[in-house]
């Protein structure tokens, strides 16, 4: 009776998108060009909404697998299980491949510290990514530097190189704590999604002349801050202390880049620790009132393997099999939570995006393939490392899909300055308004993997997703869990995700590229 009752189901959904289509005012002929297979459609939304695998896949990815930062035992074991799942699934080509090296494998093993004086209290910090394990547990002195520019710290270390030996060090001047006066979370307001865009501020807009500045600055600084922590582990610190960037005890930081490379000493320990707690100790330390710690830390560094890994698999495409349309996310996360929201959302939407396909029992024209990459977190290494390794597969590519931005469920997508995709995507997605998706957005957004496909010129492309808390509350801080998960949304993603692709791999030509390029349509 329930087969009968879902086939009666997606009859409906047929008929209903259908109607919806066929409605659809100021549909040009561009458009109305696009052939979308409505029955298909309502397969994929019967089979992701009503047998979704979402929660249990999440379930598995943070709370068992847990943290993973590339290289560490965490991110190793989320590489195996995916290939896995997709084994399972009846997946094809599935492999676990090396990008290149990445450097140390690192994981926070403990922590524990409190504030002796001038009262006890416990004291909430993590680990910084890639440093060093105090010997045992350590008490002392907290000092204060001055100053957030690398040359003033220099300075700051110089002149109290007597105070240093043993102390524990606030390395910077405390983040400044202010009210929140938006609402969180937040759904995208429908006027803001339908009103034509601004240039979305990010890495793709940027000219090579720019970026190489940008890249330049920020080496130097790189290089700078190694002198700085060289200067404190030979004035004999204890433990370096740097405030989180976020607020309400939510500890925020990243990695000390210097640790991940093998030829590199390993550095001493460092602490993010949650803005309130380190305000007020440099508060008290500056007004002359002297504040003693108590800290233990242990972490692991793994060296037996220095390559970074991609987890990639097919769905075989039929006449057009050597054709691709790519769809992927990144599974490496920071270890401060369990990278729920940054990003198992964005892996378990392309995960079950292809378990549905799967399920559907056809053959699309062209091969769908999954990229779940490692390294995002450490500047796109993984996906980069992936497009410069297949040169030869550039032109074969149709479209890379990338999920990125937290749990919030899909809205639309950007173009990525791209106007010939615009009717196209309008045309997808048009069947999935009932579902909240109504923008094609015109504009650029950076900071994730697909641009390394764009970079190339292949047509790479991120949806727009609702914010929900992802920018105030869970991006890369230790409240990134299994909770942030919004089950629905991502139940909602992954279908119109599996639609999207499904489309792409069954049209008559491939996504156009950008004027500068020649790829035909």
């Amino acid at each position: 009776m329930r087969g009968r009752s879902v086939e009666w189901s997606q009859r409906a959904v047929a008929i209903w998108l259908l109607a919806l289509v066929l409605s659809a005012p100021g549909l040009d002929a561009q458009v109305a060009s696009e052939t979308v297979d409505l029955a298909d459609v309502s397969r994929i939304r019967a089979e992701g909404l009503e047998n979704s695998q979402i929660e249990t896949l999440g379930h598995r990815l943070t709370d068992v697998i847990g943290p993973r930062l590339t290289g560490s035992p965490g991110m190793r074991e989320a590489s195996r299980w995916t290939a896995e799942k997709f084994r399972e699934w009846g997946l094809a080509n599935v492999t676990i491949e090396p990008w290149g090296e990445f450097g140390r494998g690192w994981r926070e093993v403990s922590y524990a510290g409190r504030m002796i004086s001038p009262y006890p209290q416990p004291l909430t910090a993590r680990s910084l990514a890639w440093t060093g394990s105090t010997d045992g547990t350590v008490r002392g002195p907290v000092v204060a530097l001055t100053g957030d520019d690398p040359d003033q710290l220099l300075a700051g270390i110089e002149a109290s190189k007597d105070r240093l030996a043993g102390a524990l060090v606030l390395s910077s001047e405390p983040n400044i704590t202010s009210p929140d006066f938006e609402p969180d979370p937040l759904r995208t307001p429908l006027e803001d999604l339908l009103e034509p865009p601004e240039e979305q501020p990010g890495q793709a807009q940027m000219t090579p002349e720019e970026r190489q500045k940008r890249i330049a600055e920020w080496r130097e600084r790189r290089e700078k801050m190694r002198l700085v922590s060289a200067a404190l582990a030979e004035a004999g610190i204890a433990v370096r202390l740097l405030p989180s960037s976020r607020p309400y005890q939510l500890v925020r930081g990243g990695g000390d880049m210097a640790g991940r490379d093998p030829d590199n000493p390993i550095p001493g320990p460092a602490l993010v620790v949650s803005q309130e707690h380190y305000a007020q100790m440099h508060r008290l330390v500056t007004a002359g009132t002297p504040v003693e710690l108590e800290l233990s830390v242990e972490n692991e560094f793994f060296e037996d393997d220095l390559r970074g890994y991609n987890t990639l698999a097919d769905l075989p495409g039929g006449d057009r099999s050597d054709e691709y349309v790519m769809i992927g996310g990144h599974l490496d996360s920071w270890h401060y939570g369990t990278g729920g929201t940054d990003n198992a959302a964005g892996s378990l939407v392309m995960m079950e995006a292809m378990r549905i396909l799967a399920s559907l029992g056809e053959t699309p024209r062209r091969t769908i393939r999954i990229a779940l990459w490692s390294g995002e977190e450490q500047g796109l290494l993984g996906s980069r490392g992936w497009v410069e390794a297949h040169p030869d597969l550039h032109p074969k590519i149709s479209a890379y899909l990338n999920v990125d931005n937290g749990t919030g469920k899909i809205r639309g997508i950007w173009d990525q300055s791209n106007e010939r995709a615009i009717p196209i995507f309008e045309q997808i997605l048009w069947p999935f308004r009932d579902l909240g998706v109504v923008a094609v957005k015109h504009g650029n957004t950076g900071g994730t993997d697909h641009l390394a496909f764009d970079a190339v010129g292949i047509p790479g492309f991120n949806f727009i997703q609702d914010p929900i808390e992802y920018g105030s509350r869970t991006h890369h801080t230790a409240a990134d869990t299994y909770e942030r998960l919004m089950m629905d949304d991502l139940r909602q993603a992954a279908v119109v995700v599996a639609a999207t692709a499904w489309h792409l791999a069954n049209r008559d030509g491939m996504m156009p590229r950008k004027p500068q390029d020649t790829a035909a349509e």
